[in-house]
């Protein structure tokens, strides 16, 4: 009988630990829950210009590896950048600048967007840097930034139109001369394919604005900049994500996951 009784009090202990086990393995496989903040200009869904593939690619692939649950809160640009740096969450789909890593921890890019210059095709001009653009009437989504250049020539050269997100709006006033270039971010690096792609869209999301005869969309072929995307949180609030999500960004670009980035001066 005690042999029995020995045996029956090892195969409980046993039972009880591989029950333990199996639990603690179903609480480890739960993802971890964490706030994503993005900007409303990749929320938007309009078929005809559709999500930017890239930048659903990689918030795939991090919160995949990472074992995360993003909780998508998607804002204007002006109250992404204040949720931010109130600490509300992660964030994607920004660009760095100095001011902003004064208070923002950055990730690596993840991808690399071309800002395109959008004209009609009647006012088409010569660009190859900043100081070209001085006296025009630059249209640009509200809190959008292109590097550190581009945010000292917004305060001494440019005239700036900032606008919500809204392509169809911001189509109309390059048509109606409220602006003279629409600044867009696409991941396309062909002009000519960013260029058709506004051509048809235009019919089906601004129906009530018909092209003017002989006018079209023009993108000039030189782009303002290279845009590189970066994850960030407010720094006070990074508990080693940011770190983790470079080890990620790494390995996508090495295996082929992620596009490789080559970094280039602004």
């Amino acid at each position: 009988m005690t042999i029995l009784k020995k045996a029956h009090q090892k195969r409980r202990y046993f039972l009880g630990a591989l029950t333990s086990l199996y639990f603690t393995a179903g609480w480890a496989a739960e993802p971890r829950k964490l706030v994503l903040l993005i900007a409303e200009s990749n929320a938007t869904n309009t078929p005809q210009v559709p999500y930017n593939p890239i930048f659903q690619q990689a918030v795939a692939y991090v919160e995949k590896e990472l074992h995360l649950q993003f909780e998508y809160r998607r804002y204007p640009w002006k109250r992404l950048l204040q949720s931010l740096n109130e600490g509300e969450g992660l964030a994607f789909g920004l660009s760095k600048t100095r001011e902003r890593a004064q208070t923002l921890h950055f990730s690596l890019p993840a991808f690399a967007t071309h800002v395109w210059l959008v004209v009609r095709s009647d006012q088409a001009f010569a660009f190859s840097r900043l100081a070209d653009l001085q006296g025009k009437t630059v249209g640009m989504v509200r809190g959008s930034t292109y590097g550190d250049e581009f945010e000292k020539a917004k305060s001494e050269l440019l005239l700036l139109e900032e606008d919500l997100y809204s392509l169809p709006s911001r189509l109309k006033k390059l048509l109606n001369r409220r602006t003279d270039v629409m600044l867009f971010s696409h991941h396309d690096p062909d002009p000519r394919k960013v260029e058709a792609m506004l051509n048809k869209a235009m019919p089906d999301i601004a129906p009530d604005t018909p092209m003017p005869p002989g006018v079209s969309f023009k993108v000039l072929d030189k782009f303002l900049s290279v845009d590189y995307i970066h994850f960030a949180i407010l720094a006070s609030k990074d508990d080693g994500i940011i770190e983790q999500i470079d080890k990620v960004i790494r390995k996508g670009q090495q295996e082929g996951s992620l596009p490789a980035i080559h970094l280039t001066k602004k």
